[in-house]
């Protein structure tokens, strides 16, 4: 559409930009990306447009060119939080908690204000490399700034960190914590018992959940039935699975959850039923 549009002699605005540099981002489409960026800085609109610098950080971000998207942010007449939010987002999908820890700090000395969206995103790159004592300073960050019970995405970020470090009675301390559990948080503190193997804690939490009211998404049950196949609890899976199946839990079981299935009764010997 881009390109049709300029074949038909429209000249693309600030607008257009944005959404092209979201596409190319989304999909990888670096060279498409760099011709853009081209195309930006020849009609002197990076100038004039905070959102257009920030698009073009997330853009590189997004496309994994990290070193160039941290040299254009650092060249950008402006920047705010979106921006440093763009660049600590892609360190964060590739695991470089240290690179995405410093572009916090830098972030700070610019005198900007780390806002929800940061925090989420810096811990998450503290979660993904396992950088315990980076995690530990933003959660008192964040405790300082009186946000944990304001934001249940945020909470469940930090559960993840947590989890991800393998320290689950902090990730519990921090669910308990939050004002409002959904199924969201608990899947997360869920999912952290079921990576450290402790299937007794998965099943017992599930239920609890169940019981205070929250019903299992997608991604709840998949983990349920992945614990009850690796710990042989072949009824229990079966009872979870036919609830599922009867659409008490408001879902129809998908290809995992029937794999989880089979993967059960293989493992149990019921080869005719797997």
């Amino acid at each position: 559409c881009f390109e049709l549009m300029q074949i038909e002699g429209f000249l693309p605005d600030a607008v257009t930009y944005v959404c092209s540099l979201r596409a190319c981002g989304s999909i990888g489409a670096t060279d498409k990306g760099k011709q853009i960026h081209t195309e930006i800085i020849d009609r002197r609109l990076l100038e004039n447009s905070i959102i257009l610098g920030n698009s073009l950080v997330y853009m590189y971000s997004k496309c994994g060119l990290l070193v160039k998207a941290e040299e254009l942010l650092n060249n950008l007449p402006v920047r705010n939080e979106v921006s440093w939010n763009a660049l600590i987002s892609g360190y964060a999908e590739k695991g470089k908690c240290n690179n995405a820890f410093t572009c916090f700090k830098s972030m700070q000395k610019d005198g900007l204000t780390p806002n929800v969206v940061t925090f989420i995103c810096i811990l998450k790159a503290c979660g993904n490399a396992g950088a315990l004592e980076q995690g530990s300073k933003i959660h008192e960050e964040i405790m300082r700034a009186g946000l944990l019970e304001k934001d249940i995405v945020l909470g469940t970020a930090l559960i993840d960190m947590y989890t991800s470090c393998g320290l689950l009675p902090e990730a519990e301390d921090v669910f308990h914590k939050m004002s409002i559990q959904d199924v969201v948080s608990w899947t997360a503190l869920i999912s952290g018992y079921g990576q450290l193997g402790k299937e007794d804690s998965v099943i017992a939490l599930f239920d609890k959940m169940i019981r205070e009211g929250k019903e299992p998404d997608m991604i709840t049950s998949t983990i349920m039935l992945t614990t009850c196949s690796h710990s042989g609890l072949l009824e229990e899976a079966q009872s979870y699975f036919e609830t599922m199946r009867k659409g008490d839990y408001g879902m129809i079981p998908s290809v995992e959850h029937y794999s989880c299935m089979i993967d059960l009764f293989g493992r149990a010997g019921h080869l005719g039923k797997a």
